[in-house]
C-alpha cells in the first residue's frame, strides 16, 4: 500500500522535528520549541507520537494546514494510535474513518445496520491504547464497541444518558463515559456497570493515565479530581486553580497532569506534592487541548497544544523524572535476582539468607543504595545552611535550598565553631525518597573542618519492617521461590531440548536460548490484588557463521525452517503441555508478546508471501517502543524489513494456535513488537516469546 506523498512527507516532518526536540535542552521546565499555523482557528486536535491531526473551520487538517479530507462541518476527531486513520464526528450524523494516506479516502462509514435500528446520531468516540478497539456513544444512550478491522460492532451498552465523553483505560479493564456531572465505568470484558461517579457539576473532560491506576475528571465548578481506579475513591483534589478547566491529560509516567484553563492557559500539576509546578501562559484564549506524549525510542516528552491559529510543540524534558517509578522498577529486578537460590547453596543458608525479615531489609538497602545514585552531589547542589539551635534537645538544624532539613546532636559548647556553612563538610551521604518524591538525607556525616569534629545524622532506620507487607507491590515469598523452581525446571526442559537438537546436528552450541520467569503484581478490574506470571523465552545465534544454516536464512521467514527457532517452539511446548499446565486453566486470560527480528540488510525487489500466517492490513504493532501500524499481505509481498520480522513473529503465533494445546483453550492476546538492527548480519535475526498468565496464583 502506497502511501500519498504529501502525508509521507509530513511524517518524515515530523521525525525530524522530533528529532531536533530531542536535541535541544530547554532553559525552562517546559519551553515552547515550534508552532505551526493555521489559517483558521482550530477547534479540535488529536495526535499519535509522529502524526497530527486537527479540525479548522469544520475541515481536516494535519500540519502546514495540509487537508487530508474534503469532508465538511467537522466537530471532532480521534486519531487512530497506529497513525493509519483517522475517525471524525460531525453533528447529526454517522463518524466516518478517514485513511491517513491518502487523501480524501474514506475507509468506512459507522451507520447503524441493524434490522430494528432506531434513529440515532453519535455524541462521542475514542479509541483502545492498543488500536484494537473503537468506542463511540449515540443519542440513544448507547456506547458500541467496534474492532478496528472491519469497524463491525461487537457489542452494544445500554447507558442511562448520552455519553458526551469516553475515555478507555489502557489495560483494557474501564471505558468511562460521562454524562452531565455523571461518570459511568463500564467494564470492558464482561459489559456491566463497574461504579458510578457522581460531581459537584457537568464533567467537562476525562482521561485515565498511562498505567490505568488514575482517572482524572475536570468539572465545571472549577475543579479537578483525580479518582484511583482500584477504589474508585478521590486521589487527588485541586479546586485553587482560579478557572474553568478542561482537556485533562496525564504525563506519561504519571507524576504529572496538564489541563486547559479558561481556554487559554497551560496548568501542569506536580501530583505528588499537589501543587502547580508550572503554568504556560497563552497571548489569547482558543487553547482547547494539551495532551503529553513519549517517543519511546528516544524517551523523550513532549506536550502538544494549540493556540487560536496555530499547533504548538512543546518541550517537557526538563520536568524531573517520576524517581520513586524508576527506583521501584530498578529494586524490583535487584530483588529478583536477590531472592534466587546461589549455585551450591544449601536449603538451610538459603532458607537463612532469605526470608521475610532479611527480604525487606535488603529490599531497603536497595532502596537506599539506588536512591544515593540518583541522587548524586545533591548536597553541594542545595547550598546547605546554619539553622536554629535547640538547646532543649542540642540539637543544630541544617537547611537547604529545597531538600528537608536535617539535625543533629551538638553541644553547646561546640557553636562558635559552627560560624560558616563553607567550612562544613558532608561525607558518605545516604539518601532515600519521601512521600512527595523528592530525596531526603537518611544518614550523613557532617564534618566542621574549623575543628575537625565529626557530627553524624543518622535518620536511616525509620521505616517499619511491616511496610514490605503493606506495599502494593508485595509478592509472597513462598510465590516467589514456587516461580525460581519452576525456572530451574524450565531450564532443565530447555537443556534436554537444546541437547536433543546438537545430537540431530539441528544446532550448535551458536544457538543460545534463554528463558525466565517473574511475577509480577497487578490488581484486577474489581481492584482484587492479583499476582501475573511471566515466562520468558529467548534466544540468538551469536556467530553469523552459522546463522543461516541454524537460524532465518536472509530474507526467510517461515518458521518450520528455523533450527533455532523450532527449538524455542519445542520448549515452549513441553513447558506448557508439562509443568506449566496448570497455570492454563479453561478461560486463563493470557497475553503473549511476541517480538520478531530482522538485520539491516536492504531487500531489493519483493520477498514473495505465500500468505500462510494470514493477511495484515494496517496491523498495530510496536516499532522502537512505539505503537505503529503495517501491512503485508501476498498481493504486496516483503519489501521491507520490518514486514519481514513481523511475520517471523506471525509464525510464533501460528505455532502457538495449532500445536500447543493447553493454550488452544485459553484467552489469548497477541502482541507483536518488531525490532530491526542497524547492521547487518544473520545474527540480528531472532525471536523473544513472553507469556504473561493473568492470576495465575491464589492469594491467601
Amino acid at each position: 500500500m502506497k502511501e500519498n506523498k504529501t502525508f509521507y512527507a509530513s511524517r518524515i516532518l515530523a521525525c525530524v522535528f522530533m528529532t531536533a526536540l530531542g536535541c535541544g535542552m530547554a532553559s525552562a521546565q517546559v519551553s515552547s520549541k515550534a508552532s505551526f499555523n493555521s489559517k483558521k482557528p482550530i477547534q479540535a486536535f488529536d495526535n499519535t507520537t509522529y502524526c497530527t491531526a486537527y479540525v479548522s473551520d469544520g475541515k481536516l487538517f494535519t500540519l502546514r494546514d495540509i487537508q487530508i479530507s474534503y469532508y465538511t462541518k467537522i466537530s471532532n476527531l480521534a486519531f487512530n494510535p497506529t497513525g493509519s486513520s483517522v475517525a471524525v464526528l460531525r453533528p447529526e450524523d454517522e463518524i466516518r474513518i478517514f485513511s491517513f494516506r491518502k487523501k480524501d479516502k474514506c475507509l468506512f462509514k459507522l451507520k447503524d445496520k441493524r434490522k430494528e435500528a432506531r434513529k440515532a446520531v453519535a455524541v462521542a468516540m475514542c479509541y483502545s491504547a492498543n488500536a484494537r478497539h473503537f468506542i463511540a456513544s449515540n443519542s440513544l444512550g448507547e456506547i458500541i464497541i467496534y474492532d478496528t478491522q472491519e469497524y463491525l460492532p461487537q457489542a452494544y451498552i445500554q447507558g442511562e444518558a448520552p455519553a458526551t465523553a469516553l475515555a478507555m483505560s489502557s489495560n483494557n479493564y474501564f471505558i468511562s463515559a460521562a454524562h452531565g456531572n455523571t461518570i459511568d465505568i463500564w467494564n470492558f470484558q464482561t459489559r456491566k456497570l463497574r461504579t458510578t461517579l457522581q460531581l459537584k457539576d457537568a464533567v467537562t473532560g476525562i482521561n485515565f493515565s498511562e498505567d490505568a491506576s488514575l482517572l482524572a475528571v475536570t468539572v465545571a465548578d472549577k475543579s479537578l479530581v483525580v479518582f484511583d481506579t482500584k477504589t474508585w475513591k478521590e486521589k487527588y483534589t485541586f479546586t485553587n486553580l482560579n478557572g474553568q478547566l478542561t482537556a485533562p491529560s496525564f504525563h506519561p509516567d504519571g507524576k504529572y497532569l496538564a489541563v486547559v484553563k479558561d481556554n487559554r492557559n497551560i496548568v501542569i500539576l506536580n501530583l505528588k506534592n499537589n501543587s502547580v509546578e508550572q503554568e504556560l501562559t497563552q497571548e489569547a484564549t482558543g487553547t482547547v487541548g494539551a495532551r503529553f506524549f513519549m517517543d519511546r525510542q528516544s524517551s523523550e516528552v513532549f506536550l502538544l497544544s494549540n493556540q487560536a491559529n496555530s499547533m504548538v510543540f512543546w518541550d517537557a524534558n526538563k520536568l524531573n523524572p517520576f524517581y520513586g517509578k524508576l527506583i521501584s522498577s530498578e529494586v524490583d529486578a535487584k530483588m529478583n535476582e536477590w531472592v534466587k537460590m546461589m549455585q551450591g547453596e544449601s536449603m538451610e543458608d538459603y532458607a537463612i539468607r532469605v526470608n521475610d525479615e532479611t527480604r525487606l531489609k535488603q529490599q531497603q538497602l536497595f532502596e537506599q543504595e539506588v536512591a544515593t545514585r540518583m541522587a548524586g552531589d545533591r548536597i553541594s547542589m542545595e547550598n546547605p545552611f546554619i539553622g536554629d539551635y535547640d538547646a532543649a534537645s542540642g540539637k543544630l538544624n541544617i537547611g537547604f535550598d529545597k531538600m528537608a532539613s536535617i539535625s543533629f546532636d551538638v553541644p553547646e559548647g561546640d557553636l562558635d565553631s559552627f560560624k560558616d556553612s563553607k567550612n562544613l563538610s558532608f561525607d558518605n551521604a545516604v539518601y532515600v525518597l519521601n512521600d512527595a518524591d523528592e530525596f531526603e538525607i537518611a544518614y550523613v556525616e557532617v564534618r566542621n573542618e574549623t575543628t575537625n569534629k565529626v557530627y553524624i545524622y543518622d535518620n536511616i532506620g525509620r521505616t517499619k519492617l511491616t511496610a514490605l507487607e503493606d506495599d502494593a507491590n508485595f509478592v509472597p515469598l513462598e510465590i516467589i521461590q514456587q516461580a525460581n523452581r519452576e525456572e530451574e525446571a524450565l531450564q532443565a526442559i530447555k537443556e534436554t531440548v537444546v541437547e536433543e537438537n546438537k545430537q540431530e546436528k539441528l544446532i550448535t552450541d551458536n544457538t543460545q536460548i534463554n528463558v525466565k520467569t517473574e511475577v509480577i503484581p497487578d490488581v484486577d478490574a474489581d481492584g482484587n490484588k492479583i499476582l501475573n506470571y511471566k515466562v520468558g523465552y529467548q534466544y540468538e545465534v551469536i556467530n553469523k557463521e552459522f546463522s543461516a544454516k541454524e537460524d532465518f536464512p536472509s530474507g526467510g521467514y517461515d518458521i518450520e525452517k528455523s533450527n533455532a527457532a523450532m527449538s524455542l517452539m519445542k520448549i515452549i511446548k513441553n513447558a506448557f503441555e508439562g509443568d506449566f499446565a496448570g497455570y492454563l486453566a479453561e478461560g486463563k486470560q493470557v497475553k503473549v508478546i511476541i517480538t520478531g527480528s530482522a538485520d539491516a540488510s536492504p531487500i531489493r525487489g519483493r520477498i514473495a508471501y505465500r500468505g500462510q500466517y494470514g493477511s495484515f492490513v494496517d496491523e498495530p504493532y510496536y516499532k522502537n517502543g512505539n505503537l505503529d501500524n503495517i501491512t503485508v499481505t501476498p498481493e504486496t509481498g516483503i519489501t521491507q524489513n520490518e514486514q519481514l520480522a513481523l511475520l517471523r513473529a506471525a509464525g510464533v503465533t501460528n505455532y502457538i494456535k495449532n500445536n500447543i494445546t493447553t493454550l488452544q483453550n485459553t484467552k489469548n492476546e497477541y502482541e507483536y513488537h518488531v525490532e530491526v538492527a542497524k547492521e547487518r548480519g544473520g545474527e540480528y535475526r531472532r525471536i523473544n516469546v513472553e507469556f504473561v498468565i493473568v492470576d495465575a496464583f491464589k492469594v491467601q
